[in-house]
């Protein structure tokens, strides 16, 4: 259950969303994605089944799906999943394509409102906002088709920027700045590290999924994201080389086939 504090926090973060235009769509063919909206859009349109039911727990203003959809990936259901009461009134504003449903669910436990089973669940943003990122996992896999997986992206805390700033004393905050204390635009954070509660290295998530929460198997999707020392074409070559020095983490985590 999510305490009362984040849910406050949340709410008013996102308040503008309830009339936010529909999300712009990331297109599917982009050879070396900058961010993590557009490397998942580009690795789901790979790697969804025909007719997949999908769920994105977390959907924000709900650019996964809207990307995907626009791009004509042939999903068979597109789930968007939201906690925030004006992210679920501008997504069901939105989103009237009748693959798409917009549910309520907690990402500490979906299971108790969602029942269906799914291909694929999409998580962006959003393990390390978690209370309990371990029950979570374990509840997401239950919701999972023989063969399904879930798609993280979350950020490196062993990414080679945030090692030198720990090296010179700092804290490595993921999501502001000032160690954790300041948003990107300056303004003082509501929360520490806009609320991110678990750090993750591609090692630690991939042994935490596999052999704590019921995951068969992992596999990175990395990309190159920031800072821009390196040009594109070098940087994405050193993201797929050394994800874990180099890249933020995706990473896909499947159950096993029936």
């Amino acid at each position: 259950m999510i305490p009362n504090r984040l849910l406050e926090h949340y709410e008013d973060k996102y308040a503008a969303e309830e009339v936010a235009p529909a999300p712009p769509a990331y297109p599917l063919d982009v050879r070396r994605p900058r961010h993590r909206a557009g490397n998942a859009v580009a690795n789901l349109a790979r790697l969804l089944p025909p007719g997949a039911d999908v769920l994105e727990l977390a959907a924000g203003n709900g650019q996964i799906g809207e990307s995907l959809r626009a791009g004509g990936v042939p999903f068979g259901s597109y789930t968007l999943s939201e906690i925030s009461p004006p992210r679920l009134a501008g997504l069901r504003r939105a989103f009237t394509d009748p693959r798409f449903e917009v549910a309520y669910a907690d990402a500490e436990r979906p299971s108790e409102k969602l029942s269906g089973k799914y291909d694929a669940v999409v998580m962006l943003a959003l393990i390390e906002h978690l209370i309990d990122p371990m029950g979570a996992m374990r509840d997401i896999a239950s919701l999972l088709k023989p063969g399904g997986f879930v798609y993280v992206d979350t950020p490196n805390i062993a990414k080679w920027t945030r090692r030198l700033r720990l090296a010179g004393g700092r804290f490595p905050s993921t999501a502001s700045v000032d160690e954790g204390l300041t948003r990107g635009d300056g303004v003082p954070a509501d929360l520490h590290d806009e609320g991110h509660l678990h750090y993750f290295t591609y090692r630690s998530l991939s042994l935490m999924l596999t052999e704590r929460c019921g995951y068969a198997s992992t596999e990175f999707h990395p990309y190159y994201e920031a800072p821009r020392y390196f040009g594109d074409r070098l940087g994405t070559a050193l993201s797929r080389w050394r994800p874990g020095f180099f890249a933020e983490i995706s990473m896909v985590a499947r159950v096993k086939d029936a």
